[in-house]
């Protein structure tokens, strides 16, 4: 058994680049082969791109307000206490809405194949509900 307690080897957060829009901050917590632990801060309107993992990936949120949604349109606000699971292979992006911080645990199991940037008319669309 292995036990982590707190942030690794006292690193600083790391920022989010080349796969997230806007400011993301990530302090990773567990990485085993197979699968990543990151605590994910998103600043307002901050987002990752289309991405899928290929075992799959556990979005726990602990606070402010976000977005997740599929490729397929199927798309839900994230809070605090929410889980959010998008299942091997299933293209998604999450991120904080417009006007609010969103921090969540992202437990991503897989390699994690990336794809393009969401759209800022589609963010947009979307996050008007947010």
């Amino acid at each position: 058994m292995e036990y982590v307690r707190g942030r690794k080897d006292g690193q600083p957060s790391a920022e989010g680049a080349g796969t997230f829009t806007g400011r993301a901050m990530l302090d990773p917590v567990l990485a085993e082969p197979g699968m990543r632990v990151n605590s994910v801060f998103f600043e307002p309107g901050a987002r990752t791109y289309w991405h899928s993992h290929a075992g799959g990936q556990v979005l726990l949120a602990s606070a402010g307000r976000g977005v997740v949604e599929t490729r397929d349109g199927d798309r839900t606000v994230l809070e605090a206490g929410d889980v959010a699971w998008a299942p091997p292979g299933e293209v998604h992006w999450h991120g904080a809405a417009p006007g609010s911080f969103l921090a969540h645990t992202a437990i991503s199991i897989g390699e994690t194949a990336w794809a393009e940037e969401v759209a800022e008319e589609h963010y947009k669309s979307v996050t008007g509900e947010a």
